[in-house]
């Protein structure tokens, strides 16, 4: 059966916002407070917003998706004594008023929330709420007027649901993932979130522990097309408004998806097979297509002889450096670099065989669909020409092959600088 375990956790994080994108957010969303703050002080009504960050943003559940636009959401609270007496459209109005201009595109004024867009490819959404001590919040829906809703509430029950390895998070990303590359309507991102955490089955990987949830969420489905809210609204069903065309089309999605995990899980699939099973429903892009090969399923290992490799690091116009001598000083091997892998210790007696394997690892080799790791037979010279193309982890082996068995075999770590 192929394991494809580590490529998920690769996958993971390069899905996952990272921590400079993190920080534009917060930045981003920080501004729009101190507008917002602002602007109600200038306004002098006796209402001061507070603010809760709120969704995928705080859950920890945010992914990078492929079309590079995304959403954060950001509570917006005026702690009051008994229900406001201004519309609910008033206060859109209101926060329409604060944030306009603070980007180049115009906020938009939707029922439950003001939107702004930013030019980085992401928007902010901003829903309001009033909230009397020790009662539930109440969201202003331009729609349904003031209905009870309680985001924060939410986020405890997910976490409630989720465990210390972070799996449960990581499978919402996954689904997310999955629903970002697909065309049609997919279920949104809070759907997912919640199917995923009353569905999950925990398993120490997670190739095993995404497809034995999938079909968990099918079994549900296939039983009761339903979602509810486990929260404030509570038992609000989520798919209430699915038409049959749309939940035919995603339980088609589902099952499709389930059959490519079946076939990637299958004992008898290939490594290289199982990731493009996978990639049908990740992408070519962004799932990492590994075809690693390992000695041991070519040859029986029995290391009996030292074997030491080497690399020359050059370029024309600069002296020639040994890598091991420059990782022993600490000198950093920057990309566009002529490397050289050779053998420069043995004691094995001719005639053997030689074999390498060059292996790329981490985002930028994922993104480059250049994780490689095939056996590769020596060209006669007893030494392997490469280049540093881009910046990560690699590192080489080199195997000594006699009478059929590996008898000899050394590794170099090749970290490329940016």
């Amino acid at each position: 059966m192929a394991n494809c375990d580590k490529l998920f956790l690769e996958f993971n994080t390069f899905i996952v916002l990272n921590s400079k994108g993190k920080d534009s957010l917060r930045k981003s969303r920080k501004a729009v407070r101190d507008i917002i703050r602002r602007y109600f002080q200038d306004k002098q009504n006796g209402l001061s917003p507070k603010f809760h960050g709120q969704g995928s943003f705080m859950m920890n559940t945010i992914i990078e998706p492929g079309d590079g636009e995304f959403d954060i959401d950001d509570g917006i609270y005026f702690k009051v004594e008994a229900e406001p007496l201004q519309k609910v459209s008033t206060f859109h109005q209101w926060i329409w008023e604060a944030v306009d201009g603070h980007t180049k595109q115009k906020p938009i004024d939707k029922q439950t929330c003001v939107r702004l867009f930013y030019a980085k490819g992401y928007h902010l959404d901003l829903p309001i709420y009033y909230i009397i001590e020790g009662q539930t919040p109440y969201l202003a829906h331009k729609g349904k007027g003031w209905i009870k809703s309680d985001p924060r509430e939410f986020i405890k029950w997910f976490n409630g649901k989720a465990d210390d390895e972070g799996q449960l998070k990581r499978i919402v990303r996954y689904l997310k993932a999955w629903s970002d590359y697909r065309t049609g309507n997919f279920p949104s991102g809070f759907i997912f979130s919640i199917l995923a955490a009353n569905n999950i089955v925990f398993h120490k990987r997670d190739d095993v522990a995404l497809y034995k949830t999938l079909l968990k969420i099918k079994s549900s489905l296939e039983m009761s097309f339903v979602c509810y809210r486990p929260t404030t609204p509570a038992y609000e069903n989520l798919l209430e408004d699915y038409s049959k065309t749309n939940k035919d089309y995603f339980l088609g999605q589902l099952n499709s998806f389930i059959k490519s995990a079946e076939e990637a899980l299958h004992e008898q699939t290939r490594q290289a097979d199982a990731c493009q099973a996978w990639q049908r429903h990740f992408g070519k892009d962004r799932f990492p297509f590994d075809s690693e090969e390992f000695i041991e399923d070519y040859h029986l290992v029995n290391i009996q002889y030292q074997l030491k490799i080497d690399c020359s690091v050059s370029q024309q116009g600069f002296r020639t450096h040994l890598l091991r001598q420059m990782l022993f000083k600490k000198l950093p091997l920057f990309r566009d670099k002529k490397l050289k892998f050779y053998i420069a210790d043995c004691n094995v007696k001719k005639p053997f065989k030689i074999k390498w394997k060059i292996r790329n690892v981490g985002n930028e080799a994922i993104k480059r669909n250049q994780i490689r790791g095939q056996i590769l037979n020596d060209s006669g010279n007893h030494e392997r020409i490469e280049s540093s193309d881009f910046h990560g982890p690699h590192f080489v082996e080199c195997y000594i092959i006699k009478n059929n068995i590996c008898v000899a075999r050394n590794r170099i770590d090749v970290p490329i600088e940016h």
